[in-house]
Order: C-alpha cells, then sequence, then structure tokens
C-alpha cells in the first residue's frame, strides 16, 4: 500500500508489519516529523519485496515475526535489491537472541515496539545518517568477537573497545568523546586506529566485524 506523499527531502521510510493498527499507528505518528516521510506499508514478505522493487527507501522498520516469513531471514533478500537501505528491526518480544545474527545479516540496529516516538524517530535518523541505534542496555547482548593477536593489525586496546562499544550504541564521534572526557580529535584518532587494526574501512563494518554469530543463535532465532 503507498501512502501519498510530498516532493521534500525527508528520510523515506517504509513500515512492514502485519499488525494493522501498529503499522497505521506509526504513520500517523511520524505524519508530524517534517523530516520523516512514511512512503509505504507491508503487511508481509511479499508486499515488502514488492515495494522494494518498485521504490527507493532510505529506512526500513522490520518487524521480526511476519506472518510469511522470519524478518531477519528477510533481510537478506532486501539487502540484494536495495543494498544501501537502512535497517530497522521491529520487536515486541524481548529481542536478546535476534540482536548479533540481524547486525550480521545487515540491521542497522533494534527498535520496541512500545518505544516512544521521540525515540523511534531518533532511531530512523541516526541509522539514515550511517549509525546503528539500540535501546538502552540492548548492545551488551552483541557478541564480541576476539581480536586474534596474529593478526598484523595488532590488538585493540582498553580505551578502544570502550569506544566500539559506545559506537555500537549509535554514538557518535562528539557524543563518545563527551561520555569518555577526552576531546574529539582523540576520538577520532582512536576510531581511525579501530578501522585500521580491523581491516575495515567504515565504522558500520567495524561494528559487523567486532559482532559474532552463535551456531546455537541461528537455530532458535525464529
Amino acid at each position: 500500500m503507498f501512502l501519498s506523499s510530498e516532493k521534500l527531502e525527508r528520510v523515506k521510510v517504509l513500515i512492514v508489519d502485519d499488525y494493522t493498527l501498529f503499522a497505521a499507528g506509526t504513520v500517523a505518528l511520524l505524519s508530524a516529523e517534517p523530516r520523516i516521510l512514511a512512503v509505504g506499508i507491508a503487511k508481509n514478505g511479499i508486499e515488502c519485496m514488492d515495494l522494494i522493487s518498485k521504490t527507493v527507501f532510505d529506512v526500513v522498520l522490520l518487524d521480526i515475526n511476519l506472518p510469511d516469513i522470519c524478518g531477519i531471514d528477510l533481510i537478506d533478500t532486501i539487502k540484494k535489491v536495495q543494498p544501501e537501505v537502512n535497517i530497522l528491526m521491529l520487536t515486541g518480544q524481548d529481542p536478546k537472541i535476534y540482536v548479533t545474527i540481524s547486525i550480521n545479516k545487515g540491521a542497522h540496529g533494534f527498535l520496541h515496539k512500545n518505544c516512544s516516538v521521540k525515540e523511534m524517530i531518533q532511531g530512523i535518523l541516526r541509522v539514515y545518517k550511517g549509525g546503528v541505534y539500540f535501546p538502552q542496555g540492548l548492545e551488551a547482548f552483541l557478541q564480541p568477537v576476539p581480536v586474534k593477536s596474529k593478526t598484523p593489525s595488532g590488538l585493540l586496546t582498553t580505551k578502544e573497545i570502550k569506544i566500539i562499544k559506545l559506537v555500537s550504541k549509535g554514538l557518535h564521534n562528539k557524543e563518545i568523546a563527551s561520555s569518555m572526557g577526552i576531546n574529539i580529535r582523540t576520538v577520532e584518532s582512536h576510531v581511525s586506529n579501530i578501522l585500521f587494526k580491523l581491516e575495515v574501512g567504515t565504522r558500520f563494518e567495524a561494528l559487523l566485524k567486532w559482532a559474532h554469530v552463535g551456531e546455537e543463535e541461528i537455530v532458535t532465532i525464529c
């Protein structure tokens, strides 16, 4: 289902959820935010991919539990058609077991369905700008990958590990600097070192390399 839109430079959002009242309510809430435009609603995986094949979206709000497919399994399919789209997973359940595998598959964060409209807007804008977003405390369930000392990149220092954990919360350099009580140039230097040591080019790639998927999680997610 397509929604009417104005020709404004806004973050174009697709809502994928089979609960009609939630989807419609989300559209109504987002309509008050001038930086965001809810462009479409899909109630299952088939409708989602039909819209994805026809329209370019900036952010997809993707329910984990859809009637025809697990939302996590849909991430790969969406990314094949629109590699640059940013995906925020939606769940009304305890999302702990979904976190790592969703991020590894290409999701950019999570939102609880009972979150405030302020938090939803914050999450959408953050992932649109290239960050990641987790509700408070949820990033702790990302499983870290030990960085082997045999690699030419070397080990992450204690401070670098603290910084990448703050990156996983979606914080930008200025926010990290404030949180750690250091200046922004020091943060920028540490982030550069992290990217070099993990042999990646972006903060998000660093986060993906830092996350790990266990086999036990894969068989129990949906």
